[in-house]
């Protein structure tokens, strides 16, 4: 949702062997004695890192231990080795100060990571040809429309610019910190937004954003990371569909992938609610809503669990190795993995794909992309080519989600991962 940012550290880790692939769009996980020692050196393994990005100490810490430090109530990873789930497992607690656990089937908000989910889902349109990745959206938009100006005029907002954060595109509602209020377009659980995406992009007033969206720099010159994005990819499928995006989302990915424990809905679903955490400020204060909703569902209105999540990145690994169309036909789920537009300022990556950040090449390439919301925070990490990856979600937006990269670390020297972490 908001922009994550780490500093850089380099941390080299040694190569594994590549692995074969098998499609496992739901797979039943077995979790033998082996696999419960990995878990365990991963859970006792995590390097303590200081929010200027510098080891702290080489000692390794245990991982509830480093959530009582970093006052992270509850967390959920998920494991990929050899292109399925090894293991998933909850840690901790749906709210700080309660006694109902982290389990396995505990919904988090995915914030940003939203953005990979809702790009494959709309190459299922591109694919189906209704819609064109290289048009002006403008020529499809009827709700709303980008508006033209000097730099609109050799050069024009199209669905592979906005899927790239490649658009010129400039917004009010994406640069704000987790510690900043939060916008009183955000609703509590149980609410859903009244403020509109038309309103959000067009700063209406009494909407609680900074500035009108606007093209502010050449269509597909240069890089520049916004919410306005994947909003008007949202207004642009909800136009040409005339569907509600939560349906759309449900019927294209949810469903076929059996993510049953995930949503685009708001509010929650009453069965997933209850299974929802709540999510904790910057300060590991829990909201006093328990959780919030914004009116931009496309770039960050996932709510799932950690397992779900997996499955969606197990699909799009098997797909880039023509093992599955389940979801995307291969030649898309390449698309969404080649460089777009170079990524300057990205300490994991050099460039953006259409959804994913991309770092890496060839066995090593990287897939990823962060997520941050006031209350949560999210990360997914994935080497198609090795079948390797995880997924780590927290209620707690204290830190910035620095435990992330501990756990990272300490996944990387368990599975072997080539890995740049974030540091000095």
């Amino acid at each position: 949702m908001k922009k994550q940012w780490f500093p850089i550290l380099w941390i080299i880790v040694m190569i594994l062997s590549g692995c074969s692939a098998a499609p496992t769009p739901q797979p039943t996980i077995v979790v033998d004695a082996q696999i419960e020692a990995r878990m365990e050196r991963v859970e006792q393994g995590l390097i303590p890192i200081t929010m200027q990005g510098e080891i702290e100490s080489w000692e390794p810490q245990g991982l509830l231990d480093r959530m009582q430090h970093y006052q992270v109530p509850g967390i959920g990873i998920a494991v990929i080795q050899d292109f399925q789930i090894e293991w998933a497992k909850g840690y901790g607690v749906l709210r700080e100060g309660g006694a109902d656990p982290v389990t396995t089937e505990s919904l988090f908000h995915a914030g940003s990571v939203a953005k990979p989910v809702s790009a494959a889902a709309t190459l299922t349109l591109v694919e189906r040809g209704l819609l064109d990745l290289d048009a002006n959206v403008n020529g499809s938009l009827q709700s709303w429309q980008v508006p033209d100006n000097e730099f609109t005029v050799d050069e024009k907002v199209t669905l592979r610019r906005l899927l790239s954060h490649s658009s010129g595109i400039q917004d009010g509602f994406t640069n704000r910190s987790s510690s900043d209020s939060i916008p009183t377009y955000a609703v509590p659980a149980g609410e859903v937004p009244t403020v509109t995406l038309q309103e959000l992009l067009d700063a209406e007033h009494s909407v609680d954003v900074d500035e009108r969206t606007r093209v502010t720099t050449v269509p597909g010159a240069s890089y520049r990371y916004a919410n306005a994005n994947y909003a008007i990819l949202e207004l642009l499928i909800t136009d040409v569909l005339q569907q509600p995006y939560s349906e759309f989302m449900h019927e294209t990915v949810l469903e076929p992938l059996g993510m049953t424990s995930s949503t685009f809905e708001q509010p929650l679903p009453g069965d997933l609610r209850r299974r929802a955490t709540t999510e904790h400020d910057s300060m590991g204060h829990p909201m006093e809503g328990e959780r919030l909703h914004f009116p931009f569902l496309a770039a960050g209105g996932l709510w799932t669990t950690s397992s779900d999540l997996a499955v969606f990145a197990v699909e799009i690994m098997n797909a880039y190795q023509g093992m599955s169309d389940a979801l995307l036909d291969p030649a898309f789920v390449q698309a969404m993995v080649a460089p777009q537009i170079a990524t300057l300022d990205n300490a994991f990556g050099h460039s953006y794909g259409l959804g994913f950040h991309l770092g890496g090449e060839g066995q090593d390439l990287l897939l990823f992309h962060t997520g941050g919301t006031w209350g949560s925070t999210c990360l997914i990490w994935l080497y198609p080519e090795r079948g390797q990856g995880a997924i780590i979600m927290t209620n707690s937006a204290s830190w910035e989600g620095a435990i992330r990269f501990e756990i990272l670390i300490s996944l990387a020297m368990e599975y072997g991962w080539p890995l740049a972490v974030p540091g000095s």
